[in-house]
């Protein structure tokens, strides 16, 4: 079956290139980013600098990432990405949510088990940016309608080409997350390791 981030790979095979980034002028994105702004969590802006990972950027730098994304509109049960698929996205959560979850084959029949329910200003697929030939862990799916802003490798590439001190500030965040998360699933690992052998054997 198909998923959103497939039909984007292909569509970029076939050379047709990304679907149009985020378009916002530089007299609205200023406007957007003052204190006078009214509903400022509601714009771009207001978004990026709720979001965790830009808590160290500027409003000049939230400013250049914001032009190299893309908005999508999801419908509730809709997949971004599949278990499986070649990672080639980062998302955000502009709103609604996303149900990670991951596929287990039993016998014949595919069982799913849900991970987690991850909500606005929430991240998630940034393996996707790193790893070259990335395969997914888990399926992502649109639990209600949803908003999401993505980032894809190209992305990424022409940001690092034209922004190179903008483009390593947000790989260097990411990689904060991904060594945040080994590190979390180390300890993880070690307690059930400690409860399935308490004697240390």
């Amino acid at each position: 079956m198909s998923s959103f981030e497939n039909d984007i790979r292909e569509q970029m095979l076939r050379g047709e290139g990304l679907p149009p980034r985020l378009d916002i002028n530089l007299i609205k994105y200023l406007w957007d980013a003052s204190p006078l702004a009214i509903g400022k969590s509601d714009n771009i802006h207001g978004f990026l600098s709720n979001v965790p990972l830009f808590n160290h950027f500027t409003d000049y730098e939230l400013r250049i990432f914001s032009r190299y994304l893309h908005r999508r509109n999801f419908y509730p049960k809709e997949t971004v990405f599949r278990q499986g698929d070649t990672g080639y996205g980062f998302y955000f959560i502009l709103q609604g949510s996303i149900d990670i979850m991951t596929e287990i084959l039993d016998g014949e029949d595919v069982q799913f088990h849900h991970v987690i329910n991850l909500k606005r200003y929430q991240y998630f697929g940034e393996m996707g940016l790193l790893e070259e030939f990335n395969t997914r862990n888990a399926s992502a799916v649109s639990s209600e309608e949803t908003v999401l802003l993505g980032v894809f490798k190209p992305d990424l590439e022409e940001l690092l080409d034209q922004h190179p001190v903008v483009g390593a500030k947000f790989l260097r965040e990411v990689s904060l997350i991904l060594a945040a998360r080994v590190s979390d699933l180390v300890r993880e690992i070690m307690s059930l390791k400690k409860k399935m052998n308490p004697q240390g054997r």
